[in-house]
Parts: structure tokens; C-alpha cells; sequence
């Protein structure tokens, strides 16, 4: 039996999709709509895609069938993220069974689309009017926050202004647009309220924050202003950012004795400066590992994190062999890669796709075994050690809590897995014993 002004969210993707899936949270509670864990009796079924990759999109298409062939009777579909926003009314044909659309740069469409469902007197299928929508409208009333037991992801900025040949989230999300300061402090002073320890700052480029006012150094401003506004907050996490543009004020901060974590992560895709070049990224190579030297010289515990793109249509041996050799060099403490997947309208498109798959899930596998042996040596150095644990869950019979130090990010690092029993607020202090690449294991100290 479906149930009246009810609802089910299914998000995919990353975490700025799950910030945006919160908001239309907020949105339907605000209507007096109900959330359900069981998507068999919610009236609305809303399923929040990802299209960034050719995996990405194959994942959401799936979800979508799925939906379709479990939808009952009086039950509406509607479909929201980036695939949407790639393929608009495309869906409609591809997919039947889909009631409603709606892109990412106005999630303000979801009402539109309920007042559009709740008039019995006509029902058709519904789109977001895209093209009328060229640059994102920030929905900055509701909180812009995913919380997560007691962690969380605060959105400061959404949309891309740079021109990487291979992305497409340029032409899903539009430009950047940031946030206020007094929003996003706002917002931080919410997830305070709400007993949030850790708050995890996204957008597509977070060092690009406030360039659109414009304004010079802006992240560093808002730092300086949000981290004594928060001090029950314990660790503040900086994801997503972008070479060349961490100034020597956010290398400040992070030295500093505050709560902002001396955790880079600095998506780089390659370190062969012809194949940056083609894929129109910074190709000084060379001023990326004088930064991090110069920042590890500063801040000794720092902890290192970036991404990478296997198989570019101008990535050759010798080209992959100065991957592997800067991954060798740096010795980044968290890595992540992935095979390239030609994107449809995006200038790489052009180059087609020639390298093989064998010899791309081939260059993938030697990357991150390479990196395997590293974040394997690296995870040693913290044995011995003491350190406050983030607790996410407990098995209370066997006396074991799981987690995470602030040496890893929530979701796409690794865990701390510790003896030990949960404390009211969910932190507490562990001695790491043993490690292996990419999760540590120790126990509880006496509180």
C-alpha cells in the first residue's frame, strides 16, 4: 500500500550529490512530505544520479530500471543529478516509466514538480526547463550539510570555471558559484549544534572558492573566520583541491594549532607534463612536489591524498612510467585511480579512445599495487602512537569500535579498528598497534 506524501531518496555518486540529496530533504519535510526507508510504499521515488563516468552512468541507468520494474501503482519517479542534467529529455524515451526530471542547478524545480503532481486535473511528464537555468541557483535557506552519525560534508561552492578536457562536469553543474561566508558559518554553527565532530568543507574545486565575488585568498579568509566560531568541532577537512592554488595563508592555517587538519588532497590526474598539458591541466609537475616538500617540511605529520587518470588517449609507456615514477617520488599516503572512459562533448572527445582496455586495467592494476606497497610503509609510522578516534559503529558484545583517525577521510580512506566501547560522544583516544596498507588496529586508552 502506498502511502500519501511520502518518499524514498536513492543517491549515487559523490559527496556534493549526497549534500544535495539532503536538501531535498529538507524540501519535502518543509511540505509536509515523510521520508521512508521501505521505496515499496513511498508515494515519490527520487533518485539522485551521477553521470561522471561511463561506470558512474551505467550504475545510475541500472538504479533507474530497477525502479521502474518495482514501481506500483500511484508511485512517481524523479529523476535528479548529473545524469539527468547531461540527458534531460533523452531519459524520457530511453527510460519509461520516469513521471519527472530535474537537473542540478535549480533543486527549487522539485517543488515545482510536486504543486505539478498534486493537481489531479493533469498529470504528463514533467522536465526542469534546462535551458533556461545557465548557472546554478545555490539553495542557500536550507543547510547545504550531509550529516553522518558524527561526521559531516558542508557544501561551500558548486560548478566548475576550469576546462579539464576530459570532464564533463563543467557542462552538468555550470560555473562556479560560491556560497556567502555567512551561509556556510551558518551552516557550520548547525552541524556544532547538532553534536557534529568532524565537518568535511566540498565543492568541485574548494580552493577555488570565492573567485567568482571575485576575490583573492577567500578560503583562507573564511578559515580564519569559521574556526573560532566552531570550537566544539574537533576536525576541520579540506577535500578537493587544486594545484597551484593552496597559498601559502592556507599552509599557515594548517600548521597552525587549530582544528583544520593537515590533510592535502590534491587531485592531479597525471604527472607526465605532455599528458597534463593535453588534458589541459597544470603541467608543472615539478612546482606540485615543491609544494608538498615544502609543506611536509612544515607540517611533518602531514597526510597526502590525490587522484589519478589511467589510460588518457596521450598517455604512452614512457608517459605511464612517469606516473609511476612521480607516485614512487612523492609517496602519497592515500591514492585513487581510474581507468579513462571517453566523455561525449568534452574536448578530449576529439582524441577518441586508443588506448586498449586490457592495457588500461593493466597500467590501473600496476598503479595501485605500486601505491599499495607505499600506503602499506607509511601506515607503520603511525604504530605505537595515540591519537582521538571518531567512532562510526560498535560491536558492543565483542567489545570492538570502528572508525577512523584524522589521518583518514570518511568513505575513501581507511578505518581504525580498535578494542574498546563507544563513549556518549563518540570519541575517544586509541593506541595503534598494527596496520596494514590502508586500515590501523589498536585499542581503547582508559578514559
Amino acid at each position: 500500500m502506498i502511502r500519501r506524501n511520502t518518499y524514498h531518496i536513492h543517491s549515487l555518486g559523490c559527496a556534493k550529490n549526497l549534500v544535495d540529496s539532503s536538501v531535498i530533504h529538507q524540501m519535502l519535510n518543509e511540505r509536509g512530505y515523510r521520508e521512508l526507508s521501505n521505496p515499496r510504499r513511498a508515494g515519490l521515488i527520487i533518485i539522485n544520479t551521477c553521470a561522471f563516468i561511463h561506470d558512474a552512468r551505467l550504475e545510475s541507468i541500472e538504479a533507474i530500471q530497477n525502479f521502474i520494474k518495482s514501481k506500483s501503482s500511484g508511485q512517481k519517479i524523479i529523476v535528479a543529478g548529473c545524469l539527468s542534467q547531461r540527458y534531460q529529455n533523452k531519459l524520457f524515451s530511453d527510460l519509461p516509466g520516469i513521471d519527472a526530471i530535474i537537473g542540478t542547478r535549480d533543486l527549487y524545480d522539485i517543488g515545482r514538480i510536486l504543486d505539478h503532481f498534486e493537481d489531479a486535473r493533469k498529470y504528463h511528464q514533467l522536465s526542469s526547463d534546462f535551458k533556461n537555468i545557465p548557472k546554478l541557483i545555490n539553495p542557500d535557506e536550507y543547510h547545504n550539510t550531509l550529516i553522518q552519525g558524527v561526521s559531516s560534508y558542508l557544501k561551500i561552492a558548486d560548478g566548475c570555471h576550469r576546462n579539464c578536457a576530459f570532464c564533463a562536469i563543467p557542462y552538468i553543474k555550470g560555473d562556479l558559484v560560491s556560497r556567502k561566508n555567512d551561509q556556510v558559518i551558518r551552516d557550520a554553527l548547525y552541524l556544532q549544534s547538532q553534536g557534529v565532530k568532524e565537518i568535511n568543507l566540498i565543492a568541485q574545486d574548494t580552493t577555488a572558492f570565492g573567485l567568482d565575488r571575485p576575490e583573492s585568498n577567500a578560503l583562507a579568509t573564511l578559515l580564519k573566520e569559521l574556526l573560532p566560531k566552531i570550537p566544539d568541532i574537533k576536525w576541520v577537512r579540506l577535500l578537493y583541491t587544486y594545484p597551484g592554488m593552496v597559498t601559502e595563508e592556507l599552509i599557515d592555517l594548517m600548521a597552525a594549532d587549530n582544528q583544520l587538519l593537515p590533510y592535502l588532497d590534491m587531485p592531479l590526474q597525471h604527472a607526465d607534463p605532455a599528458v597534463l598539458r593535453s588534458m589541459n591541466r597544470p603541467a608543472n609537475i615539478a612546482r606540485v612536489h615543491d609544494l608538498i616538500s615544502r609543506m611536509k617540511r612544515r607540517i611533518p605529520d602531514l597526510v597526502t591524498r590525490t587522484t589519478f587518470i589511467v589510460g588518457y588517449p596521450t598517455e604512452t609507456d614512457k608517459s605511464f612510467q612517469e606516473l609511476k615514477a612521480f607516485v614512487e617520488k612523492i609517496r602519497f599516503d592515500h591514492v585513487g585511480a581510474f581507468a579513462y572512459s571517453p566523455e561525449t562533448g568534452t574536448p578530449a572527445e576529439v582524441l577518441a579512445n586508443p588506448v586498449p582496455d586490457e592495457i588500461k586495467e593493466q597500467r590501473l592494476a600496476e598503479l595501485m599495487a605500486l601505491q599499495e606497497e607505499i600506503s602499506f610503509k607509511n601506515s607503520q609510522a603511525w604504530i605505537g602512537k595515540d591519537y582521538d578516534m571518531l567512532i562510526e559503529g560498535a560491536d558492543e558484545s565483542n567489545r570492538v569500535i570502528v572508525g577512523r583517525i584524522w589521518r583518514d577521510a570518511p568513505e575513501v580512506d581507511g578505518l581504525m579498528i580498535a578494542e574498546g566501547m563507544p563513549t556518549s560522544d563518540m570519541m575517544t583516544k586509541v593506541k595503534v598497534s598494527s596496520a596494514t596498507a590502508h586500515d590501523l588496529f589498536g585499542y581503547q586508552l582508559k578514559q
